[in-house]
């Protein structure tokens, strides 16, 4: 049997406070690893611009996880008895070349992230460039923001909890949250109203699989969403909550585009390239009978009962039996 632990040999001259602020630094790093594995688990085989695009993800997250862990061991190992503990040499050293540069690759994770969310919001609205100028300017704004903060962290003595560092990043992580907002509730209501019409046509037992709620909270990157108000709640107070979020806060900005790639490989994620696509089919939706099946010539034309002939399209939706599926050229 192991001796009994006594409180006597916690670190001296710390109050619970100050080991509560401790714990959730260590532990915040923890489940950034933890997070780091999601990575490691969803990639998928691919080839091309997905290949490029889902290799620099990953890589980002691989290098500024290892950084970050650095940190971790010189805060709590390497250094452990600076002056102050493990607290004060975070404060102090935060802006140290180490941790400076993690911080910088999971900003522009950030707006990679919210890039890619800014993109998929682009090709589910037919591409409509007039479409992007407020979502656009949204995300331009992020950028600036993320890199005044930054230059806030690596110029202040208190880098990221000095005054100006704590407004900037509110405006970086507010700005970044709310531009997942609205582009979440604009491919929401897309999706709603295409699946609408898919019902109307075929019935409600279809729409489910291709077009479901789970397909819009991961084309939008809610978990991201999420993840990002309640570390904004926290650092916005001042709450040592915030330690446990932010660490894991970078991955999950790398976890979201991922999780959109992961359902582009697999073919469930939204495809436009037939310009007239699904909008030409669901306009002619009450032209069409209940139980109409989709046929696919020789040709790569694709008609149903009651319809024109669609044209040729690289994804398409095909309706037979109680299930939809993608078939693909």
């Amino acid at each position: 049997m192991p001796p009994t632990l006594d409180h006597a040999f916690a670190p001296a001259g710390e109050s619970a406070q100050d080991l509560w602020i401790e714990r959730s630094n260590f532990n915040g790093v923890v489940l950034a690893n933890v997070a780091y594995g999601t990575h490691m688990k969803g990639r998928r085989r691919s080839s091309g611009g997905l290949a490029f695009t889902q290799l620099e993800c990953f890589a980002m997250a691989t290098i500024a996880l290892a950084l970050q862990d650095k940190f971790n061991q010189m805060t709590f190992i390497d250094f452990r008895d600076f002056p102050g503990g493990p607290n004060a040499f975070t404060v102090i050293f935060y802006s140290t070349p180490v941790n400076a540069a993690s911080f910088v690759i999971y900003t522009i994770m950030a707006w990679f992230a919210d890039g890619l969310v800014l993109y998929r919001f682009f090709v589910i609205y037919d591409r409509k460039r007039y479409m992007l100028a407020l979502p656009l300017l949204i995300w331009l704004g992020g950028i600036a923001s993320g890199i005044a903060l930054i230059i806030s962290i690596v110029r202040s003595d208190d880098s990221f909890w000095a005054e100006t560092s704590i407004k900037l990043g509110t405006a970086f992580w507010a700005i970044s949250l709310g531009l997942n907002i609205l582009l979440t509730s604009l491919i929401a209501t897309r999706l709603l109203i295409a699946r609408y019409h898919v019902r109307a046509l075929m019935g409600v037992r279809y729409g489910n699989n291709y077009i479901s709620i789970v397909s819009m909270l991961v084309e939008s990157a809610a978990l991201y969403s999420v993840w990002a108000l309640a570390f904004l709640i926290t650092f916005a107070q001042g709450s040592p909550v915030q330690n446990l979020l932010l660490p894991a806060l970078g991955q999950v900005q790398g976890i979201a585009p991922l999780l959109i790639l992961m359902r582009v490989l697999d073919g469930q994620a939204w495809s436009t390239t037939d310009p007239n696509g699904l909008r030409e089919f669901t306009q002619k939706a009450t032209r069409t009978p209940r139980n109409a099946v989709a046929k696919r010539h020789h040709s790569g034309e694709v008609t149903l009962p009651g319809l024109q002939t669609l044209g040729p399209t690289r994804s398409l939706i095909v309706f037979k039996d109680t299930e939809i599926e993608t078939m693909y050229k």
